[in-house]
């Protein structure tokens, strides 16, 4: 037969593996020492294996503990897991949203916009991953994130919010000291900042991924490129809300502007989740606000 485990049990063992010792655990579940130690060794009796080294300086898993800790977290996280999806069907506008969204759009687009947002909406709250990492929303590594590519995966919802404008940008005092290029093939003769694998992926700057150019350095977010052109250290491409507000850059007007639609996207069992709507809404509405910067319309700094 298989041992019979009271289900109560495994939250004295989460406890005590979470405080460390007996006491601490005692005061986190509001019992005493006495009832800890005996669930422990109740639960320990029914699966018939030490969980625990009991040690001086506290207690301390055994290999056992160790399996049995990551099997009820797993099941804990299942039961989170639960009550958040049927308070997504009730349409509850409360609980965490997982949000991805660039850092330069969270620093200067979304948070100028969250006291309104927490204002009407106090029990949401927001978990903001602020870098160009492309989290899997379809697998729930993030509930809501902002993308350049409309996604085709019919496990996830799409909603597009705007058109975020592209520029090529240079230092007033790099362009003194390499020259400026006004052509495609310029560009040769100059150093570029890109990404990981690409110059860019903005549609209207594709011919620059394969202009000859040098990448002398290449970074993961466009913030920190942004950083790097102010440095001299080469041409980039930035939204314009970078480098149009930015002192001492110069955008190289004779390339265009790439606009490329920009889609809010969310898991597809999430489509009628309160928290997940209302976090889109405000993405759409802060992005509607900025409609002009994001575009690249704005107002620039002068660089001379």
């Amino acid at each position: 037969m298989h041992p019979v485990v009271d289900w109560d049990e495994l939250r004295y063992l989460l406890a005590v593996r979470r405080a460390g010792s007996l006491n601490a655990a005692a005061r986190a579940l509001g019992v005493d020492k006495t009832t800890v130690s005996r669930r422990i060794t109740a639960l320990e009796h029914a699966l018939g294996v030490r969980l625990f080294d009991r040690k001086p300086d506290g207690y301390r898993l055994t290999p056992h503990g160790e399996r049995a800790i990551a099997a009820v977290g797993e099941m804990e996280g299942a039961v989170s897991a639960l009550v958040a999806e049927f308070s997504d069907v009730r349409g509850d506008q409360s609980g965490v949203v997982h949000l991805t969204v660039p850092q330069f759009f969270a620093s200067q687009i979304l948070l100028p916009a969250l006291p309104a947002f927490r204002a009407g909406h106090p029990r949401i709250d927001l978990l903001v991953n602020a870098s160009s990492s492309v989290l899997n929303v379809a697998q729930r590594e993030a509930e809501v994130g902002l993308r350049n590519v409309k996604p085709d995966q019919l496990s996830v919802t799409v909603k597009r919010i705007g058109v975020l404008g592209m520029a090529l940008y240079a230092s007033r005092s790099y362009l003194e000291r390499r020259g400026t290029p006004s052509v495609a093939k310029d560009m040769a003769q100059h150093d570029l900042i890109g990404w990981e694998s690409a110059f860019t992926h903005a549609k209207g700057f594709l011919w620059a991924n394969d202009c000859g150019a040098r990448f002398p350095i290449r970074l993961n977010d466009s913030a920190v490129m942004c950083d790097a052109v102010a440095a001299d250290l080469g041409i980039a491409a930035l939204p314009c809300l970078l480098g149009d507000e930015r002192a001492g850059l110069v955008r190289l007007d004779a390339f265009g502007l790439s606009r490329d639609a920009i889609y809010a996207v969310a898991p597809g069992e999430l489509r009628h989740s309160g928290r997940v709507r209302a976090v889109i809404d405000l993405i759409v509405a802060a992005w509607s606000t900025n409609e002009e910067r994001l575009a690249g319309g704005g107002k620039r700094r002068k660089t001379g």
